[in-house]
């Protein structure tokens, strides 16, 4: 039997890797938020998108949200996901406002649209942190 095939995590660049390492720094989730007027977004931008100030930060966000949307994947080419088929990716919307993207873990139920959701962060390298979507209350459990 072979072992398990490695996740590699990539290299994300400028604002990307700056939302990386914030949430690697803080130990949790982050957001970008407008120093101007309060306003979050995800993905990163270089402008405000309510007021187009250039001002803002990565503020540590709650993680918790809801399944907005999810899929199932039951084909991979990456060697890591071929193993772990079929799995699920969950558009969360999180209480600060912005939707991120994370794998679903622990969803034994299945995935239900507008499932109460705890996203975490997991560290990968320097640079990458990967986010997990798991039944909130979930980690209350182990």
């Amino acid at each position: 039997m072979t072992a398990p095939a490695e996740r590699k995590p990539p290299r994300p660049d400028e604002l990307a890797q700056e939302f990386y390492r914030a949430a690697l720094a803080a130990g949790g989730l982050c957001v970008q938020t407008c120093s101007s007027c309060g306003q979050t977004s995800h993905p990163p931008r270089m402008y405000c998108p309510r007021c187009s100030s250039g001002e803002w930060s990565f503020q540590p966000a709650s993680g918790r949200g809801t399944v907005y949307s999810f899929t199932v994947s039951h084909y991979s080419v990456e060697p890591y996901w071929k193993e772990r088929l079929p799995y699920t990716t969950i558009v969360v919307e999180l209480e600060e406002g912005p939707r991120v993207v994370a794998a679903g873990q622990g969803w034994d139920e299945g995935v239900q649209l507008g499932a109460a959701v705890d996203v975490s962060v997991e560290a990968l390298s320097e640079d990458f942190a990967f986010l997990w979507a798991t039944p909130a209350g979930s980690a209350d459990d182990e």
